[in-house]
């Protein structure tokens, strides 16, 4: 062959340069009728399968396959389609074909041994299983992917399996994965042994340990078993302050706070912290109403931070603490009061009448007033807190409402009532407004204005604070529901000022009335109130079996009522606490998770049956 005839054979296109433009035309054209045959397959396999019928499904995608073995976009459901049909031997084959282009796929590999298992080749499935493990340990990526694909699927064992290699072979820390999987597998004490590995190693996950333990844990059975695994690391790991924190936050979550303010004492010492965080436990137990325990706290501040920031704020929480305590024993014990009293005068000598101990010094005088008939020294000391430069604002206003509600217990309602307006006006569209507009209309109920007091309630009952709202609900509703019953509304007027009397504390009063207005009245829809009222009455007054008897009529009455839960309720109370009688309690407590599921006291009622039976309570 000459020269020529090799230039003409070698370089075609020179000679014919649109051939080249026609070849590639028909490759482009080729490839998207390739395309478009594929994605016309597709559609109709996916339509096929979505309607069930999966023989025609696997038509199309066995075409796509053949073109694409491992193509990603039809392997679920090919697959799917293949087993529905029990085509199995056809679906192993699939699989292997797949697992050729992507041998360490998790999902591949982990739908192989279920078809194994299917096919009831266990000793199979388990090899398969064990090498597929063998084969990643060591890439920690991969590893982490296919164990959570093994825990979705049921596969707890062989994912348990899968981060323990994985944790000898790589450098990652497994211990939350291990510790939500024994969750899973129905474990929470060996979830609980990685979360405590874990903050060995990284302390500051602490948080995050923290907000899965109180998302995950929710028996008292399973909370029980935390302290003593808690113990154990404080024990093991002295220097580790880590879990003496835990031990806090856990006595915390479980309502002890004098454990947790034990345990937070060495870590106050240890860190010099001032007692911040005694201060917060201690504010914690007084917000939860558990005012034995603030008081130790706060007793223990006042003692140990004498000149220091805190002490102030400790020094007025403990007598808040001590007047709450004093408040809730039935009957009150007048002694204490006035002991109470003379603790804050002493405050007042000792500090002074200044900013910081207004709130103390308006305590003492509500006490005077309602609980040692000392109205016009209360009122002295109320005006006094006035003329103290640099009290805020709205505690100043608090104090009116104060005077007003002791000219109430003075009979004066016109002096209350110019008191609460100025307030009203003073501090409009706030909660301190919505009380004083509240302390109105109650005024106006006292003294049988029903139309102007539901005038006043309407407009509460779109308040901002739900406690006003609802406080205006109830009464709007006790008004509505009784009034209209007769022209006069002589029952109804009985029972306000009956109300007001009870205000005033004046009990022996109010209860002579109510029983004349049983007898006047029988069977007014009032009736189940009464009864109510009488009860919480006699309880103050320390008459426990009168209460019992009262409340029992309420349940007799209407027990679906709206007192119902909460009579049951108090009569357990009363029983356990008051009347010595656990098994009767115990039968209460036990009809307000059956007959009372819905109510606010059902976790009470649950704790209160636990520690009669004696179980473990924090």
């Amino acid at each position: 062959m000459n020269n020529e005839e090799l230039k003409i054979k070698s370089y075609p296109m020179k000679k014919y340069p649109f051939l080249s433009s026609i070849l590639l035309f028909l490759f482009v054209m080729l490839s998207l009728s390739v395309v478009g045959q594929n994605t016309q397959d597709l559609a109709l396999a996916d339509e096929y399968y979505e309607q069930g019928e999966y023989e025609k499904a696997i038509q199309y995608y066995e075409k796509i396959a053949k073109k694409n073995p491992s193509a990603s976009y039809i392997y679920n459901n090919y697959l799917d389609a293949l087993i529905r049909l029990e085509k199995l031997k056809e679906a192993d084959k699939y699989i292997q074909r797949c697992l050729k282009d992507r041998p360490l796929d998790p999902k591949m590999n982990i739908d192989y041994a279920k078809l194994l298992l299917q096919k009831r080749e266990e000793k199979n499935a388990n090899k398969h299983f064990d090498e597929y493990i063998n084969s990643i340990k060591a890439n920690s990526h991969l590893a982490r992917v296919a164990a959570r694909v093994l825990a979705h699927e049921g596969f707890y064992e062989q994912a348990e399996k899968l981060y323990l290699q994985a944790q000898k072979n790589t450098k990652e820390n497994y211990e939350m994965d291990l510790g939500l999987l024994y969750l899973a597998m129905g474990k929470p004490e060996k979830m609980v042994e990685q979360f405590l590995t874990l903050l060995k190693k990284q302390p500051n996950d602490a948080p995050y340990v923290q907000h899965l333990l109180q998302s995950r844990l929710s028996e008292d059975e399973e909370w029980d078993m935390v302290e003593p695994m808690l113990y154990e690391a404080v024990q093991k790991n002295p220097n580790d302050e880590v879990f003496s924190e835990m031990l806090v936050w856990y006595f915390l979550q479980r309502k002890n706070f004098l454990m947790a303010f034990r345990q937070a004492k060495a870590l106050d010492r240890r860190n010099k912290l001032e007692g911040v965080k005694i201060m917060e436990i201690g504010m914690l137990a007084y917000n939860n109403e558990e005012w034995k325990s603030a008081m130790a706290i706060f007793e223990h501040l006042t003692e140990n931070y004498k000149g220091k920031l805190i002490y102030s704020q400790a020094r007025h929480f403990l007598m808040e603490s001590k007047e709450e305590y004093i408040k809730h024993q039935f009957p009150i014990d007048k002694e204490q009061i006035r002991s109470l009293v003379s603790d804050y005068q002493q405050t007042l000598e000792e500090i002074g009448w200044r900013p910081s101990t207004a709130k103390s010094a308006r305590n003492m005088a509500l006490l005077q007033a309602f609980y040692l008939d000392q109205k016009d020294i209360a009122v002295e000391n109320l005006n006094k807190i006035t003329e103290v430069r640099g009290v805020p604002h709205q505690l100043l206003n608090q104090v009116k409402l104060d005077l007003g509600d002791i000219y109430v217990l003075k009979n004066e309602p016109w002096e209350a009532t110019l008191l609460y307006s100025q307030v009203e006006k003073a501090e409009k569209e706030t909660p301190l407004g919505y009380t004083a507009k509240l302390k109105n209309a109650k005024l106006s109920y006292f003294n049988g204005d029903f139309k102007l007091a539901k005038a006043h309630l309407d407009i509460l009952k779109l308040a901002t604070s739900r406690e006003i709202a609802n406080d205006a609900m109830d009464l709007s509703i006790l008004i509505q529901d009784n009034t209209g019953l007769d022209s006069t509304e002589t029952a109804m007027k009985q029972y306000a000022a009956i109300d007001l009397l009870i205000f005033q504390q004046q009990y022996s009063d109010a209860l002579a009335a109510y029983k004349k207005m049983l007898s006047h009245f029988d069977g007014h829809s009032l009736t189940d109130e009464i009864y109510w009222k009488q009860a919480t009455i006699l309880q103050k007054m320390g008459r426990f079996e009168e209460a019992a008897e009262k409340l029992k009529m309420v349940l007799k009455i209407n027990s679906t009522d709206i007192f119902g839960d909460d009579a049951n309720f108090l009569l357990g109370k009363i029983y356990e606490e008051n009347l010595n009688e656990p098994q009767k309690a115990e039968e209460y407590y036990k009809k307000q998770l059956i007959d009372y599921a819905g109510s606010v006291y059902v976790v009470e009622a649950r704790k209160r049956i636990r520690k009669l039976r004696g179980e473990i309570v924090n």
